[in-house]
């Protein structure tokens, strides 16, 4: 079993390489700042603490297409399965992790939130993303999804009605 697990975690360095190796120059930017961003949290201004690696892990990196061109050459870069090996609480938290929506290695938008997924509406692409309680007014485990499309000028959301809008009663 001791064995098993050292190559699973000598392998973990190359595996992240392998995957950053599909992506786009854009998503390697990403990638990039995550790692320094790691490092710098670790080690900070002790050259002699350990040096932290970049875990990424299946489901770090999902090709898409958010725009609606029929093509899946967008990017989803899911920090939830991404992670920072001697802190891991780095980009973690209650309300999920950092998520980038990537659009033809070109533009991003960057969120928050857990789980994710992809559907149609009208024949057009929207991204769902559960995001904390917080974000819908409420509280942590409350379910809250925020949906966001893709346009050529960038993303859009609905923003939430101020409350006097939602309370208003004839």
């Amino acid at each position: 079993m001791k064995q098993a697990l050292t190559c699973v975690f000598a392998l973990l360095p190359m595996m992240a390489q392998a995957q950053m190796e599909t992506t786009n120059p854009f998503v390697d930017t990403i990638i990039e700042a995550a790692l320094q961003e790691c490092i710098t949290d670790v080690r900070g201004n002790d050259p002699t603490a350990p040096m932290p690696q970049l875990e990424i892990r299946p489901g770090a990196m999902t090709w898409v297409d958010l725009d609606g061109e029929g093509e899946k050459d967008d990017m989803v870069v899911d920090f939830n399965h991404i992670l920072c090996s001697l802190n891991y609480s780095l980009w973690h938290g209650t309300g999920g992790s950092i998520i980038h929506l990537v659009v033809n290695g070109e533009r991003s938008a960057s969120l928050s939130g857990g789980t994710w997924r992809i559907t149609e509406w009208y024949d057009r692409p929207v991204f769902m993303l559960g995001r904390h309680g917080s974000a819908c007014d409420g509280y942590g485990a409350q379910p809250c999804i925020q949906v966001i499309s893709v346009f050529e000028g960038g993303f859009s959301t609905v923003r939430f009605p101020e409350m006097d809008e939602v309370d208003a009663r004839p």
